[in-house]
């Protein structure tokens, strides 16, 4: 994935249908590879502070991670769901789409409103956003993978999903259990 400036990723944000003005707290924005190699924690993660009306938002933090299912969710979702692997939705934002709780017993941010995602059922090793869209709470979460994880299997099923153990907990820790908003930007040129 190519770098990115902060103003390139917020006018980004900004240019969405789903805009409304930049929150008045905690922001996620996280970039889908255009890549999306299979299997691979290959997005990342934007974390910004938020201030509402015209200071622009302040970068935090960067981390690597995923927006999309791993092999498991992909090839076996037929075990879980028959209609089809989630994946969210790119290009749109969600207002305080997610808050302080716990996932698999451990400390994540569990989806509180519905994000919009699709249901991939043709196992060809890709997440697509490909036929009806969908718009409920299907437990999206944001948590982690293991110490320093390369690759995604079960770790991700439609959760946002950060690879790195320390990055994680230090973002954990500056989110003091305070409210989020998350958007998923597809990577552009």
């Amino acid at each position: 994935m190519r770098s990115f400036t902060d103003k390139e990723v917020l006018d980004r944000v900004a240019g969405l249908s789903t805009f409304r003005g930049f929150p008045h707290g905690i922001m996620d924005i996280w970039i889908r590879s255009k890549a999306d190699v299979f299997d691979s924690f290959d997005d990342k993660a934007f974390t910004y502070e938020c201030f509402g009306g015209a200071k622009s938002p302040k970068f935090i933090m960067a981390r690597n991670g995923t927006t999309n299912a791993g092999s498991y969710g992909l090839l076996h979702f037929d075990k879980y769901n028959h209609k089809g692997c989630a994946v969210l939705k790119s290009n749109v934002i969600v207002y305080g789409s997610h808050a302080y709780g716990l996932h698999n017993g451990k400390p994540a941010y569990r989806e509180v409103k519905g994000f919009p995602y699709y249901r991939d059922a043709n196992k060809n090793q890709k997440a697509e956003e490909i036929g009806p869209e969908f718009t409920d709470i299907i437990g999206a979460n944001i948590h982690r993978a293991g110490q320093n994880s390369t690759v995604i299997n079960n770790w991700s099923t439609a959760c946002l999903v950060t690879a790195n153990l320390t990055k994680f907990l230090a973002w954990l820790d500056f989110m003091k259990k305070r409210p989020l908003t998350v958007c998923i930007l597809k990577e552009w040129p």
